[in-house]
């Protein structure tokens, strides 16, 4: 593997004789180096004598003087690397902005009583850097996707995946996009090049677990991931420089003059493959959404709100209700739900790590005696109160699912309680199986049980 000189700035990664660390504060000059590794930080600036001024640190006046210097020495090493033809990686880590003093001052008062102020300025991380971004906004995530031109970073990202989340959309005219989110919609990822060979490629930043570090010296794992991370930044450089030198096309050579009939023959080839991948791709699509409907069960388990509400109307559907919302425009109710055995008004309610209250009864009375109120209704709803408790804890070492004003509440008012992680066994068992005996049953434990928590007929499935 050639030798190159790769140079560090503003982190540090291992180890010293294979990257160079050059500090936020050092004067060094970027065209020493064939690779640059750039992060724009200014955790290196501690003399912060207000930290809490408007939210945001603030420099004494030495410390501004440093920064600003230092801000913009990498914005013209920058620059002149990547106008000599350098390659430069910018890891885009989160925005930072602090106070800074600009040496102006500003007086108020006369004579004795003349007061000094220092006039203060906000400085950006991203000052650093030769860009100017129409837009940049914060945000984390790790589900990514890789435009076409970004095949040359697959093996790089392979590596680092685990070690490594984007902080940053950002948007600039002239970059080439690389990395996009899940949805596609915003670049995380991005690339800008020159015709001299220069490119300043942008990527999410690198976050190196704690283990890395050996008290005051990196580990043999750090030590190996650093000779492996050398070998992909060495081998982006070269796929960068072949790109470059290598002469695109021109636009004349597609007429018909200069092609040749085997080529014919693999754009043939090539087409029909596409249209394979993107007919699989649509299956790939309507499987995924048809399993996401099956899976709407497990919601059961573990979420609140909505979501829950939804996973509760299919899991009633599956037992042979017909379930709903209900929304009329004067009424909204979480759930309806009806059969042969009755009419059902249903509330959903999660909570994080703790059992079910009494805080949904009197909603879910409101709604009762709401509906009944309504012309068609000739027969009052029995009220369900469907609980999820301690939703965030594995099943088995959930404790009391409803608190004992809960189950008092509910003897009061005949309204059913129902532990959704059971209702999730139901119909677990009814879709496996297609018992619409069993389901009948299950149905008419809903008719037949009024103030008490539901006891679904479990025993049944033993049988099979």
């Amino acid at each position: 593997m050639a030798s190159k000189t790769i140079f560090t700035v503003g982190f540090q990664l291992p180890t010293k004789d294979i990257f160079q660390y050059q500090s936020f504060h050092s004067n060094a000059s970027l065209l020493d180096a064939d690779i640059i590794l750039f992060e724009p930080n200014l955790v290196y600036q501690a003399d912060y004598i207000n930290p809490t001024f408007q939210g945001k640190p603030s420099l004494s006046e030495s410390s501004s003087t440093q920064c600003m210097e230092a801000i913009m020495h990498w914005r013209e090493e920058l620059k002149m690397a990547f106008e000599s033809g350098k390659i430069i990686i910018v890891f885009m880590k989160t925005i930072e902005q602090v106070f800074y003093s600009t040496g102006q001052k500003q007086y108020s008062g006369t004579g004795k009583n003349t007061r000094t102020t220092n006039i203060v300025d906000i400085v950006e991380n991203y000052k650093m850097l030769p860009i100017d971004f129409t837009n940049k906004k914060v945000a984390n995530g790790k589900n990514i996707k890789f435009t076409q031109n970004a095949s040359f970073l697959k093996p790089y990202w392979e590596l680092v995946k685990d070690f490594t989340e984007y902080q940053l959309y950002f948007e600039h005219e002239k970059t080439k996009p690389l990395i996009l989110t899940k949805s596609g919609d915003k670049v995380v990822g991005g690339m800008l090049q020159n015709d001299k060979g220069g490119t300043i490629l942008l990527l999410p930043p690198l976050k190196l677990p704690d283990n890395f570090i050996e008290i005051t010296r990196w580990s043999k794992e750090a030590i190996q991931f650093g000779k492996s991370l050398l070998g992909q930044i060495i081998a982006i450089d070269k796929a960068l420089k072949t790109s470059i030198e290598s002469t695109p096309a021109p636009q004349w050579l597609e007429g018909k003059e200069f092609q040749l009939d085997i080529e014919q023959k693999y754009f043939d080839e090539i087409n029909t493959l596409n249209q394979q991948i993107e007919e699989i791709k649509s299956q790939i699509e309507q499987k995924q959404t048809e399993l996401s409907k099956h899976s709407l069960s497990k919601k059961l388990l573990y979420e609140n709100g909505k979501p829950l509400e939804y996973a509760i109307i299919d899991a009633l559907q599956t037992i042979g209700f017909k379930a709903e919302n209900y929304d009329d425009g004067k009424s909204e109710f979480d759930i309806v739900f009806e059969s042969d055995e009755g009419r059902f008004i249903g509330e959903a309610e999660g909570k994080d790590n703790s059992a079910i209250n009494v805080t949904k009864f009197r909603q879910l009375e409101s709604n009762i005696h709401e509906d009944f109120e309504r012309d068609e209704v000739t027969v009052h709803a029995k009220g369900v109160l469907f609980g999820n408790p301690f939703r965030l804890i594995h099943p088995n070492e959930r404790k009391d699912f409803f608190t004992q004003k809960a189950i008092d509440s509910a003897k009061r008012t005949g309204i059913v309680l129902v532990n959704t992680y059971e209702l999730f066994e139901v119909v677990k068992y009814i879709k496996n199986t297609n018992n619409q005996d069993y389901a009948k049953l299950v149905r008419e434990c809903f008719k037949n049980t009024s103030g008490d928590i539901i006891k679904f007929p479990l025993c049944e499935i033993n049988k099979e």
